[in-house]
């Protein structure tokens, strides 16, 4: 799971946490008012009230960054310099169904990866008594239903069932004793519950507005601690603690979203969303050590704004170009960044095609995300984890997007 994570950290953090990856338009825009296909099953259940047919999305995201953290070895007091680099592609699935029942009530069902983040350094790198590799991935089972109250109105609501997946490695660096670096390894896991709630207004068959709401999910992940290699300074203050379980608190914030779509009497049609991402509220697992004991940090994030505007334009009955953009403030101060979530202001950009086949449709779309510098100071106040300087080089993610209805 970590080589997952490792990208995904830096590839649209807030919006993975906001909505899945959704690939029907590109640069993630017409999430919340579109609804033309089985992922509003999960992203705004009150959309499923517009399929009137049983519809299935398969869905894949292949994921290809170019970011890379280059270390500042002018400022930086620990040796080993830039991270390992690590640009094996990656692959981020997702399946959606929706069934009628009748004229206005609609059931969906959702499995996909709703969120990720993390890092994996290499246990030799200048920042490695920070962390060497960390992980924190959500896998989801989302049962959803939908109701039309009118023709105007719907709406809807899901239960997700969450499965949660942390793990954190990073070196101890043994003071007074000439042996190699420590280690400490944490993983645990845990299934957590929340709910989405949703609806759909439309003015009319070209204008719609969407607005989704999903409460906060708090995972009480579990696992044991793993020490190894000691020395006896720290043996004597840490040892104790080797193979004892850690309950660790991780939270998927709550969100609120909302969409507009309009389609113009030419054919083509526009979309605008709204994010709003409460990130502050936002645990994770990352675990190191400071002063003796294992430490947990909090209260470092910012909620999360995001905008995304999309285009569509018709070329004939089978085929429509579409383009988007995104934007996604900034989920951390550079004074507060962490190695293991080096998370920055994001922008993104997208075209993509639909086409429509015999009993089908596809949409491709490919995305380019520039993900900021997101420097990194680890200041001068440890004498055990050292000043760790740096930002990224190349802060560039690329995303290609399919997506299969039928």
């Amino acid at each position: 799971m970590k080589r997952l994570t490792a990208c995904c950290q830096y590839l649209i953090p807030g919006l993975l946490i906001a909505v899945s990856a959704e690939a029907a338009n590109p640069a993630n825009t017409g999430l919340f008012a579109s609804a033309n296909t089985a992922e509003t099953a999960y992203i705004n259940p009150a959309g499923m009230v517009r399929l009137n047919e049983t519809s299935h999305t398969l869905q894949g995201i292949f994921i290809h960054s170019f970011i890379e953290l280059d270390v500042d070895e002018n400022r930086t007091t620990v040796d080993g310099g830039d991270p390992d680099k690590d640009d094996t592609p990656i692959i981020i699935p997702g399946f959606y169904y929706v069934k009628p029942l009748n004229n206005d009530w609609r059931l969906g069902f959702s499995m996909n990866i709703p969120s990720g983040f993390g890092s994996d350094y290499g246990n030799d790198w200048a920042g490695r008594y920070y962390t060497d590799n960390y992980s924190l991935v959500y896998v989801g089972l989302t049962p959803s239903v939908a109701y039309r109250i009118d023709e105007h109105w719907s709406v809807g609501a899901s239960l997700n069932a969450t499965y949660t997946y942390t793990e954190s490695e990073v070196a101890i660096n043994n003071p007074g004793s000439s042996q190699p670096d420590g280690k400490l390894k944490y993983d645990g896991d845990d299934i957590a519950y929340t709910a989405t709630i949703s609806m759909l207004y439309q003015w009319n068959d070209q204008t719609r507005l969407g607005i989704s709401y999903t409460g906060e999910t708090e995972s009480k992940v579990e696992g044991d601690i793993e020490l190894k290699r000691l020395g006896p300074l720290l043996d004597a203050t840490l040892g104790k603690l080797d193979g004892k379980s850690l309950k660790v608190d991780t939270i998927m914030p709550q969100r609120l979203q909302a969409g507009i779509y309009h389609q113009f009497d030419s054919g083509r049609f526009m979309t605008a969303d709204a994010i709003w991402v409460d990130f502050s509220e936002f645990g994770t697992g990352d675990l190191s050590i400071e002063d003796g004991r294992v430490i947990q940090p909090e209260g470092i994030y910012n909620d999360i704004w995001g905008l995304t505007f999309g285009m569509g334009f018709p070329v004939d009955a089978q085929t429509t170009w579409k383009f988007g953009a995104i934007y996604l403030s900034k989920a951390v101060d550079d004074d507060k960044r962490t190695m293991a979530l080096r998370l920055d202001r994001i922008w993104g950009l997208g075209v993509g095609i639909s086409r429509k086949l015999e009993n089908s449709s596809l949409d491709v779309n490919f995305n380019l995300y520039n993900t900021g510098d997101a420097s990194v100071d680890t200041g001068t106040n440890n004498r055990l984890r050292g000043q760790v300087v740096g930002e990224s080089d190349t802060p560039y993610a690329i995303a290609l997007d399919v997506a299969w209805h039928w």
